[in-house]
């Protein structure tokens, strides 16, 4: 006798973007998207809500600058469903925020990228681990700005318009570390291991553009699917080592 199939249960999706550019342009939204519905698919979740914000995930205050996340919260403590995003960094980057919102809400938050986090001691080692990606992203922001100043550069004079655009270089490499993450968010959920054709085939079927918003293509996939295979490995690493149980920041460096 066959035995029923157990019921797919309800989740909530939630996704952040820090600029109005990758709001407009999908930037970095598509890519979650696809880590969360993979996951959903292989741990039969269906979602049934989605809410996302353009905004910072920095702060003590970032919750009150973000609506989505705020209607995500409420629904999910009166419906008691989980929240799924592709990584605990898109709900903020603040521990102390992260905290409030598992004790005040009393909700479920899913990672994509290291499933239900039940752990009280994980939650804040994940929580700190994403506070110091967010403090070292500004640090380099504002050192850039800072030596650019230091040297005399307006960047709206046309003259210096070749050093203006050296500047936008430092935001190319954010998006392509981003496109790297959201790959490897996508090789984690995957059930067996797939070739980079088939990974161009995924990529580009569920709307997912490269940088420069374009279709993926097996050479192009080649140099951010090693960087994203290097990333898997080494947050596996870090999250079987003892050290880094220990330390919270351990490997954010």
């Amino acid at each position: 006798m066959r035995t029923k199939q157990s019921k797919w249960k309800q989740a909530i999706s939630y996704r952040r973007v820090s600029t109005e550019e990758q709001g407009r342009h999908g930037i970095g939204l598509d890519g979650q998207k696809a880590a969360i519905d993979t996951y959903a698919q292989l741990d039969r979740l269906r979602i049934s809500g989605s809410f996302h914000d353009v905004g910072t995930g920095r702060g003590e205050n970032n919750l009150l600058d973000r609506p989505g996340l705020m209607m995500a919260l409420e629904v999910a403590k009166a419906t008691g469903r989980p929240i799924i995003a592709s990584g605990l960094d898109r709900i903020s980057r603040h521990a102390q925020t992260l905290d409030q919102i598992v004790k005040e809400y009393q909700v479920t938050i899913i990672s994509a990228n290291d499933g239900e986090i039940r752990n009280a001691v994980l939650l804040a080692s994940k929580a700190a681990q994403a506070e110091r990606q967010g403090d070292l992203i500004s640090e380099r922001t504002k050192h850039a700005l800072a030596v650019k100043k230091a040297q005399g550069i307006s960047l709206g004079n046309r003259r210096n318009l070749a050093e203006a655009q050296r500047l936008g270089v430092l935001r190319k490499q954010e998006v392509a570390e981003q496109k790297v993450r959201e790959i490897a968010s996508i090789l984690k959920a995957l059930s067996d291991e797939k070739s980079a054709r088939e990974l161009v085939a995924i990529l580009n079927e569920r709307g997912i553009r490269t940088s420069r918003n374009l279709p993926w293509t097996v050479s192009g996939l080649r140099r951010p699917l090693r960087s994203a295979k290097k990333l898997v490995r080494r947050e596996s690493q870090q999250a079987e080592s003892p050290a880094y149980d220990q330390n919270p920041v351990f490997g954010s460096f």
